[in-house]
């Protein structure tokens, strides 16, 4: 019986993905599940600037407004969302795939210097979340001024008797 030599080079294919998958599974565990099942970590930077803190977290793909939530309780910041994956091509197609679907989240524990009377601000442009959390004015440093009294303030007077 012979074999069909195009289901065998398909077969050892297939069995290459799959050792792939199990040595990068090995490599780095949190890579070992589906992209519909694993959560990513959508990169980003946190700075402070005078009046405030930013997050800018590159999340290409999303709809901003479907796709992402914020949420602030009290100093932690948590930015969850989900990214679709928008093509229709099937995955044994691919030659390689390194962009990552589905849901994400990332929490930030912020200093307790915010402002509670200003609300925080979030935008989207070109890829990126960016967010912007107002510290509270009262921890802005504060100058005290010497005052000097004159020697004739602080002499009794003397009244004769």
């Amino acid at each position: 019986m012979r074999s069909n030599p195009s289901r065998l080079i398909e077969d050892f294919f297939e069995m290459q993905k799959e050792l792939d998958r199990l040595f990068d599974a090995f490599i780095q565990p949190s890579q070992n599940l589906t992209a519909e099942t694993a959560l990513w970590r959508p990169p980003m930077d946190i700075y402070e600037t005078v009046d405030s803190f930013v997050i800018k977290m590159e999340v290409a793909g999303l709809k901003p407004d479907e796709d992402v939530h914020i949420q602030l309780n009290q100093n932690i910041l948590t930015i969850r969302g989900y990214r679709q994956e928008r093509t229709a091509l099937k995955k044994e197609h691919y030659h390689q795939a390194e962009l990552n679907y589905g849901p994400f989240e990332r929490s930030i524990v912020l200093p307790n210097v915010l402002a509670e009377e200003v609300e925080p601000k979030a935008s989207y442009e070109n890829g990126f979340l960016e967010v912007h959390i107002p510290k509270a004015k009262c921890n802005l440093p504060k100058e005290i001024i010497v005052q000097v009294k004159e020697e004739s303030e602080t002499t009794p007077s003397v009244n004769p008797a």
